[in-house]
């Protein structure tokens, strides 16, 4: 099922991942934001907490099959901006999106140090596929598919309930910040991203996918 095989080493995980996507979009809000760009580092978590229980019951199974004391993860989405990750991970005034380039953000989370990852593969509860265990984590269900998911595990020991990873700024080529913020409230947003970011000369943009004027004007010019 997997694109990736365990077996590869990570040069070979990232050109694999390279050969089929060409962002990682991780959707949530200007806290964690302001938080990964002053301290340089994103956070995997506990999947337990997850409200997708589908999900949640699924790792953990993975986990008692492979014995893990702590199986942590964090999320992306490897396709293009969709309604459905606005609304679900990344609602309000304060929801944003950074995008990451995966062949320098994946360099992060090397295999010896206990990671894997890859693209998340969809299936429909009728159908009939062979379920392999390293497949687990990154198996879901058909209705989430639009997702586009692409995942990323981490094995350590038990009690460990999150797990802090450093990454390069640098890997980050673009900030959305939500549409619903006001412009005027984006403007100050946008300078103070512009301050914490140092050196780092992220493209910080507002979303328009509520009110997009070059698409309205399709149809009053047509």
């Amino acid at each position: 099922m997997g694109e990736i095989s365990p077996a590869y080493t990570d040069r070979g995980m990232i050109e694999t991942v390279m050969s089929t996507i060409n962002r990682l979009n991780r959707y949530t809000t200007l806290p964690v934001l302001l938080d990964l760009l002053a301290r340089k580092k994103v956070v995997l978590l506990d999947p337990d907490r997850w409200e997708d229980r589908n999900d949640a019951e699924l790792i953990s199974e993975y986990k008692s099959r492979k014995e893990c004391g702590s199986v942590l993860a964090i999320c992306f989405s490897s396709g293009e901006e969709t309604i459905h990750d606005w609304k679900t991970y990344a609602d309000g005034v304060s929801g944003c999106c950074i995008q990451f380039d995966p062949d320098s953000f994946l360099r992060s989370f090397p295999e010896e140090k206990g990671f894997r990852h890859q693209k998340v593969e969809y299936h429909r509860i009728d159908e009939r596929f062979r379920i392999e265990v390293d497949d687990i984590p990154f198996t879901k269900r058909r209705p989430y598919r639009c997702e586009e998911e692409y995942r990323i595990i981490w094995h350590g020991p038990a009690g460990v309930r999150r797990k802090e990873v450093r990454v390069d700024l640098d890997s980050i080529t673009r900030i959305t910040v939500s549409q619903k913020m006001p412009s005027r409230v984006f403007a100050t947003i946008k300078d103070l991203l512009g301050g914490v970011q140092g050196r780092h000369g992220h493209r910080v943009i507002h979303s328009t996918l509520y009110r997009n004027k070059r698409w309205i004007r399709k149809f009053r010019d047509a």
